[in-house]
């Protein structure tokens, strides 16, 4: 079981790490359709019900916890995203019971005399919706149902409560969790601040942002008044940002003289010609899964897997039409040079548009006049003054 923060990916990605077949709980919703159901059922989908899609005071989902029981006493393995929903947040909703309720019945009934393991995976997306980011999988320790049994026999159902209240502190170890969405916003606002000093790299992204939630909530316990006034200042200042389309990190860069100016241009100016070979290349692998994606105009949440889902089909169809295009206007031999040089353009192609996007934003503050770049500089180098200040004065007072 994991948590549950960017829809089809999170299982797709516990699945790629199990040798074994591994079964899904899905919800009843996409079972509506009778091709989809049997392409999921396919896909070990079980169908469950929640409340959250019929809206009903009760649900009976006696034959899936039945079908789930059965599976895990032939030494089958379930993935249950434990929170039921799926919100592109860093926010560890309330977590539903079905896990604890699939287990007992399993080892009391079809599987008795066999030991159920639950095994917590937390899952941390460096950001949920972009490809090329970095994914923090920490996987705990598993936990057996046999030691609950005893007090499930007496009190079956504040059992199950017990079991779910601890699963949720055992998952907040796992995630990088914050309170609510003010707070997830505000910690990669401040982890955007950093940017320049520490030029962010995947072996640190995510212990950066475990250092920053450590600090916002040891400074919000010692000295809440202070924290609200910097909070508060903080939040004006992204507002600022946001008014004249500037980004954080790119200002970061300004600000602490890290911003990489000339490699930028180089590779915008020689990297151009490869960029429009990989974009002839990849053209109905990525860029009609995006004008798929932004047609349909779904929740933010889908938008990873309505991309990858259109280019599973897609690329094939791409690279066919591409090498025998090429192998039959040019020769079989360029054909195939050019299908080994698909996975480099591809990635080049991702590099060279994060390249084009820095430079823009380094070039709207450029071209800003002499004495608002020096409001916001003062105003930057003010905020990063006082978090330093009270990250001392709280490290002082902790010892």
């Amino acid at each position: 079981m994991s948590n549950h923060p960017n829809t089809l990916i999170d299982p797709v990605i516990i699945a790629s790490y199990i040798k074994n077949p591994i079964f899904f709980l899905a919800n009843a919703g996409l079972f509506k359709n009778h091709i989809a159901a049997k392409l999921l059922r396919y896909l070990y989908c079980i169908e469950v019900k929640r409340f959250e899609d019929t809206g009903s005071k009760s649900l009976d989902n006696t034959a899936a916890f039945d079908q789930s029981s059965q599976h895990l006493a032939a030494n089958g393995n379930i993935y249950i995203a434990i929170e039921g929903t799926s919100y592109m947040e860093r926010v560890l909703r309330p977590l539903k019971t079905g896990f604890a309720r699939i287990g007992f019945q399993a080892i009391t009934s079809h599987a008795k005399g066999q030991e159920i393991f639950i095994l917590p995976i937390g899952l941390n997306y460096e950001k949920h919706d972009k490809s090329g980011f970095d994914l923090e999988i920490n996987v705990g320790e598993s936990i057996p149902f046999s030691h609950y049994l005893v007090d499930y026999d007496h009190h079956n159902q504040a059992t199950i409560k017990d079991l779910t209240t601890e699963m949720r502190s055992v998952l907040e170890a796992l995630v990088i969790h914050t309170e609510d969405l003010d707070e997830e916003a505000l910690l990669l606002n401040i982890d955007a601040q950093f940017y320049g000093k520490i030029k962010q790299n995947p072996s640190n992204v995510f212990e950066e942002h475990r250092s920053i939630l450590q600090h916002i909530k040891r400074w919000k316990q010692k000295r809440s008044i202070a924290f609200n006034t910097w909070e508060n200042m903080f939040t004006q200042f992204a507002a600022l940002l946001d008014n004249y389309s500037l980004s954080l990190k790119i200002l970061s860069q300004v600000f602490y003289k890290t911003f990489p100016l000339k490699e930028k241009m180089v590779l915008a100016a020689l990297g151009f010609p490869i960029y429009f070979y990989a974009w002839l290349n990849h053209f109905i692998a990525i860029w009609v899964p995006r004008w798929i994606n932004k047609k349909l105009d779904l929740y933010i949440g889908y938008t990873s897997t309505v991309k990858i889902l259109a280019a599973i089909i897609l690329a094939p169809i791409n690279h066919t039409l591409v090498f025998i295009l090429i192998s039959n206007y040019l020769s079989i031999n360029l054909a195939l040079i050019n299908l080994l040089l698909l996975p480099v353009s591809f990635w080049f192609l991702f590099q060279y548009e994060r390249n084009i996007h820095d430079l823009n934003h380094y070039f709207k503050w450029n071209k800003l006049n002499d004495s608002v770049k020096k409001s916001i500089v003062n105003q930057f180098s003010e905020l990063l003054d006082i978090w330093q200040n009270e990250e001392e004065k709280i490290k002082i007072s902790l010892s």
